[in-house]
């Protein structure tokens, strides 16, 4: 028998008599809309953390917010669709402890992450006005009181809420941490999660000098502001004894004017007293969720190093970019961590660490950052999605979804973007035959521009592991080819899918010859054709990457916008303001928003404002990147030319790559 892969990552780790299976944590992560308002975890919600269970050591669910519950907030608000579990309501516990029992089924860590943050003072207090809830402390009296002002408001510049709490209130917040942390231990969870990130909850805020401004024993020194946060991890211990495990989420830097990385070594000497982990990540909590546009890969590694060597005793974990198992092993080899936390690795890849245990690292699909996890663009429904794992969302119905096939078909393909790609694959992975016809030279459709930017590196990951999948599962692919249906009828398919793809849009705008415009596509492949000076029409997503990267090659681009956004529907949660950070960092990079294009001229683009006001920008040469038109007519040729006929991707409707891998599964799945 030959020896693990990875026999770092693979390798079980004890921690106080507890055993995981491997040194990987699925760490704190919940795609955001899995379920409605059920106070406890539905369906939906235990069969994503089942899936995390199959492989990873340690199970880190959410849900004990006290975000939503008891109140009603705007539709366009993103935490106010999150699920909120009630811990204190005795029926809410019964489906808890099936989520604990489930992930004990895969011999699985079972971990409840705990989040608490203001105006939401103590974790497990009652709403004011909701009734019928009652704790411990309320039968002793203790919470019954109500809380102080300054819990109810929201909170504005210049109110610093930690000033606000008196030593009673600071020790019930505490006990409270610790009734929890019992009642999930009494539930049958090994281990709790508590959050002490980002200046975003009463513990860290307490550690941080940018916001303890206090003048007695809890503010001022570091001795004295670690002391709140050491008052919780200390009551939560005192509750749970020996026989649980718990972890800190830690910002392991404070920023410019906060606590330093020595600070964060000297308050985790004192903490691993009563906690058994830290989870290490950065100060920001965007910034926790790096995208492509971090051309380092795991950007926080760094701060595990460090804690390494100067916290000897503490099992260290790191987040941030995890993905890749050479990476992950290399970072447990090199002593730089004991754990590797990762969310979109298992969000990505459901059975990441049986991949791992395997040994097959090339079946790993790559995670393109997007955080789309989190939820789409801004004008979207709220859906928790997942760009290369169609299953997000419907794990729980796939018994019902997802039947076998009858027999095995023969099947065409007309198009090898992401969209014919995939759908081969998920049609081999079903026992079918498929046969793939592009014609262009290369594979890849739209996303083949991802090999020429820097900042798409995950995009173009994906592209060539698709590709490299074609040629590892054996599937016929023609490149050069353009399939026509005479073609096709004469084949004897028992099915055909069309994913021929969308043709570019060119706006109705005086001056638009399609012979002078440039479009992205060739816009990425030939910046060097282009002039000094570009204008791009259209400031979308695409068009605002394909800004950037003009913008980067050296020339002076400026961006003409109708909405009032730039990239208005890109990613909004964890990857706009990182994407937005991108653009602005680059000089030669100019957004222009609220107007519309009035005419191409041979040497400038005029538009007019919202007043109606004309101005006009010199440029050199024109980009349009005002959206795409479905090529349906073609695709509609292909009709009649074998029993079954299915359209996917953008020859339907334009789509991202997270919506058309949906629709090739789906299709795929109906063959």
């Amino acid at each position: 028998m030959s020896a693990p892969k990875y026999p770092h990552l693979t390798q079980p780790l004890q921690i106080r008599g507890f055993t995981l299976k491997n040194r990987l944590e699925a760490s704190n992560s919940l795609p955001h809309f899995l379920q409605g308002p059920e106070p406890y975890p539905a369906e939906s919600v235990i069969a994503h953390y089942c899936n995390k269970a199959r492989s990873a050591g340690i199970v880190t669910c959410m849900g004990i917010n006290n975000f939503t519950r008891g109140k009603q907030l705007p539709m366009d608000m993103d935490f106010g669709h999150f699920p909120d579990f009630d811990l204190y309501d005795t029926n809410c516990q019964n489906y808890l402890l099936q989520l604990a029992d489930n992930i004990h089924y895969y011999d699985s860590i079972a971990c409840m992450a705990i989040f608490v943050g203001p105006p939401s003072a103590y974790p497990l207090m009652v709403p004011k006005g909701e009734q019928g809830h009652m704790s411990k402390f309320d039968q002793a009296g203790s919470l019954n009181a109500p809380p102080p002002a300054e819990f109810d408001i929201e909170l504005i510049p210049g109110h610093d809420p930690v000033e606000s709490y008196t030593e009673e209130q600071l020790e019930k917040i505490a006990q409270s941490y610790a009734e929890q942390a019992g009642i999930l231990q009494m539930l049958g969870f090994d281990m709790m999660s508590i959050h002490m990130c980002y200046r975003a909850n009463i513990p860290a805020q307490f550690f941080s000098p940018i916001t303890n401004h206090r003048t007695d024993k809890f503010g001022g020194s570091l001795e004295n502001r670690m002391r709140f946060p050491l008052m919780c991890l200390e009551r939560v211990r005192q509750k749970v004894g020996k026989n649980f495990l718990l972890e800190i989420e830690w910002s392991a830097v404070d920023g410019p004017d906060g606590y330093s990385i020595e600070d964060s070594a000297a308050f985790l000497n004192e903490a691993k007293k009563y906690i058994d982990i830290v989870q290490l990540r950065t100060d920001e909590v965007d910034a926790a969720h790096p995208t492509s546009f971090n051309l380092e890969e795991t950007p926080f590694l760094k701060y595990g190093e460090y804690m390494k060597q100067h916290v000897p005793g503490l099992v260290i974990g790191v987040i941030g970019g995890f993905h890749y198992p050479e990476t992950c092993e290399k970072a447990l080899a090199d002593g730089k961590a004991d754990l590797i936390c990762a969310a979109r690795a298992f969000v990505s890849n459901p059975n990441y660490g049986d991949l791992i245990q395997a040994g097959r690292a090339d079946d790993i699909v790559p995670c393109l950052r997007c955080n789309k996890c989190h939820g789409r663009g801004e004008h979207d429904p709220f859906v928790s999605v997942c760009s290369v794992n169609p299953m997000v969302g419907l794990e729980h119905r796939l018994g019902q979804l997802v039947k076998a096939p009858e027999r095995s078909k023969k099947v065409a393909i007309i198009g090898g973007g992401p969209a014919g790609m995939r759908c081969a694959l998920y049609l081999k992975e079903r026992g079918h035959t498929p046969v793939l016809y592009e014609a262009l030279p290369i594979l890849g459709g739209q996303i083949v521009h991802a090999d020429y930017a820097d900042f798409k590196w995950t995009l173009r990951d994906y592209k060539n592991w698709l590709i490299y999948q074609l040629d590892k599962q054996g599937i016929a692919y023609h490149v050069n080819t353009k399939a026509t249906p005479e073609m096709i009828a004469a084949a004897n398919f028992d099915a055909v899918v069309v994913a021929n793809g969308a043709e570019m849009l060119t706006l109705p705008i005086p001056g638009a010859d399609k012979d002078k415009l440039v479009y992205a596509l060739e816009a990425f492949a030939h910046p060097e054709k282009l002039g000094e000076r570009v204008v791009l029409i259209g400031g979308g997503e695409v068009g605002v990457e394909t800004a950037l990267y003009i913008a980067k090659k050296g020339h002076h681009t400026t961006v003409v916008e109708m909405r009032d956004q730039l990239s208005a529907d890109s990613t909004a949660i964890h990857y706009y303001s990182m994407f937005k950070e991108a653009w602005e960092a680059e000089p030669n990079f100019h957004g222009i928003t609220g107007v519309k294009v009035a005419a191409i001229g041979a040497d400038s683009v005029s538009y007019t404002d919202k007043e109606g006001v004309e101005h006009s920008i010199p440029a050199d040469s024109v980009v349009m990147c005002a959206g795409r038109v479905p090529r349906q007519a073609e695709a509609l040729a292909f009709y009649g030319t074998a029993p079954e006929f299915y359209m996917i991707g953008d020859c339907k409707k334009p789509a991202s790559v997270q919506q058309l891998n949906r629709h090739a599964w789906s299709v795929a799945n109906r063959i």
